[in-house]
């Protein structure tokens, strides 16, 4: 039997329903297991869980960071937890982030300030950063966070009242999104991160995954945001610290999959209203930034081409259905119908993941209906990174090759 067009419009709008609607119970789960980090519990200061008097050091790699740093600086200082040292590494910065670090190191004490040495060859500029702060920490407990990210006055008693319970935790930042392509863009990263990640089984096997295969295969289910992650310090160094990923482009997930490779526990949070970032302030640096980490999130280009053609199928097929649909000729009226109703409903599911994940986070509302065009965003920017790879274009970010 002849299968025409109208058919396999149905057939892949049937897809494109039955994948949102996977989504979205992963998204309903999701917003059990990726919850706000913990209030401090208080009711028994004499339980050691709950003593928030571990000494901790927040490392800070720092290169042309002067826009940022003193919003970064004055919330640390402003912690409730006082026993802090606040370790910074200026790698090489070439605007005023010195001075801005001199005039601070003179007030507070507790603020120590590295250079950092010349990059060697096998090393990438962040990695090489944190792993030179790794080697002054001194302190049990210690967060890598980055220079954009500040936080509310709690948030650290919060964070070593977690590192009893964990021996490496990550948060994926409050964003703060002011311009344009802010707004579009950057919700898409927790988009997927709620609708993909299955976060449940961070904690525990899959049931219906045989033992022997989730051996091989557990360090797939994690993931990091490198904007702030606190380990244990003894499991950071069991896991060989940044020294082991060295070289790996997504560092945060890489750190990640040691910690689930060597059996340690990692818990994983949103930072709402506790920790917040801003990661880019125009349109090129949105580009720029997430074009130095987009592909190497990927294990391989054929990965990355397939998820790309998914994304294509499920959320810009459906609105281009509902676009042209005058102009195909359906074979029935039910084949209409019914190709309409699920493109429709495909197209609503997904608007209504980003209204709640919008509503989660403060977002603008109004951004949810251009959902598609971040879609389009990136798969522009999947198409450029494609044709950067064949082409041999090294990526640059903060005027260094990556």
């Amino acid at each position: 039997m002849e299968t025409t067009l109208s058919q396999l419009l149905m057939v892949l709008m049937s897809f494109a329903l039955l994948f949102h609607l996977g989504t979205s119970l992963n998204y309903l789960r999701n917003r059990k297991h990726i919850s706000c980090i913990p209030q401090l519990c208080d009711e028994d200061t004499n339980n050691p869980i709950n003593n928030c008097d571990t000494d901790l050091s927040v490392c800070i790699p720092c290169r042309n960071e002067e826009q940022n740093l003193r919003k970064t600086l004055d919330s640390l200082l402003d912690q409730t937890k006082k026993n802090i040292s606040i370790l910074i590494l200026n790698d090489q910065s070439t605007d005023g982030t010195q001075y801005i670090l001199d005039k601070y190191m003179l007030k507070y004490p507790n603020i120590r300030v590295i250079q950092g040495k010349d990059k060697p060859e096998d090393w990438l500029g962040k990695n090489w950063a944190c792993h030179q702060l790794s080697e002054q920490v001194s302190t049990k407990l210690m967060v890598f966070q980055d220079a954009d990210v500040w936080l509310s006055p709690t948030a650290l008693e919060r964070i070593t009242q977690l590192l009893y319970a964990y021996d490496a935790l990550t948060v994926w930042p409050h964003q703060k999104l002011l311009s344009f392509f802010e707004q579009l863009i950057i919700p898409s990263v927790y988009y997927s991160l709620f609708t993909l990640f299955p976060a449940v089984y961070l904690h525990r096997k899959p049931k219906w995954l045989p033992s022997f295969l989730h051996s091989r295969f557990k360090e797939l289910f994690t993931a990091a945001n490198g904007q702030f992650m606190a380990f244990n310090k003894a499991t950071y160094f069991n896991i060989g610290g940044h020294y082991a990923v060295r070289n790996d482009v997504v560092e945060d997930m890489a750190l990640a999959r040691l910690v689930k490779r060597s059996n340690h526990s990692m818990g994983m949070y949103h930072g709402q209203q506790t920790i917040f970032c801003r990661m880019y302030h125009s349109a090129n640096e949105v580009w720029d930034g997430f074009g130095k980490n987009f592909l190497q999130g990927f294990p391989n280009i054929f990965t990355f081409m397939l998820m790309g053609l998914l994304h294509l199928l499920v959320f810009i097929l459906p609105v281009i259905i509902l676009i042209i649909s005058c102009w195909v000729d359906y074979a029935t009226l039910s084949e209409l119908v019914i190709t309409l109703v699920f493109a429709s409903l495909s197209v609503l599911t997904y608007t209504l993941q980003r209204l709640s994940l919008d509503r989660l986070f403060d977002w603008n509302p109004m951004y949810s209906l251009l959902h598609i065009f971040s879609v389009i965003w990136f798969q522009a920017l999947a198409i450029r990174l494609i044709w950067n790879k064949l082409s041999g274009r090294k990526v640059k970010w903060k005027g260094r090759p990556i």
